[in-house]
């Protein structure tokens, strides 16, 4: 970990973490994930010094941990951009287009699937489905929903959110 990291992670208040796990009624594997996704609630993601707290508590190994968290798309252990864009990947959309959408996305934001521009302005995640097949290829950013976009389509609609 580079020196920068450690830094901004010592920066954390880790006392919304201690609430949460001290609001649990026990520390068990049954209330690990709802634990996670309150932490992630507060944080937008997963910080290492909130992990290592949770571990403590749980009793659990880093692998046990990261275990679960790498099961669940949805947990980020990296901060995520201001917007998360989540790309619709089910069947319908991608025949009718998805890949071409993340190629785009590619060209202009310089990110894949998993990662976070340099802005800091858009996380990409894909999805295996977002349940609006009648409206593919359809993507939500942010809250947002949006519906039969295509490439160029999903970079006007990608230029209407700022930092």
């Amino acid at each position: 970990m580079a020196d920068t990291d450690q830094a901004v992670e010592e920066e954390i208040d880790l006392a919304p973490t201690q609430k949460i796990l001290d609001e649990l009624p026990e520390k068990t594997r049954r209330h690990l994930i709802p634990a996670l996704q309150k932490i992630q609630g507060v944080y937008r993601y997963l910080p290492g010094p909130a992990m290592e707290l949770v571990m403590m508590e749980f009793g659990i190994s880093r692998a046990q941990l990261y275990g679960v968290i790498s099961f669940f798309p949805k947990f980020l252990i990296e901060e995520p951009g201001k917007y998360i864009i989540n790309l619709c990947y089910g069947t319908a959309c991608f025949v009718k287009g998805a890949d071409l959408i993340v190629d785009k996305i590619h060209e202009c934001y310089k990110i894949k699937p998993g990662q976070t521009d340099e802005t800091k302005l858009f996380t990409l995640q894909t999805a295996s489905c977002l349940g609006n097949c009648g409206a593919a290829p359809m993507a939500i950013v942010g809250d947002d929903t949006h519906g039969s976009i295509d490439p160029e389509k999903s970079l006007e609609l990608l230029g209407e959110y700022k930092l």
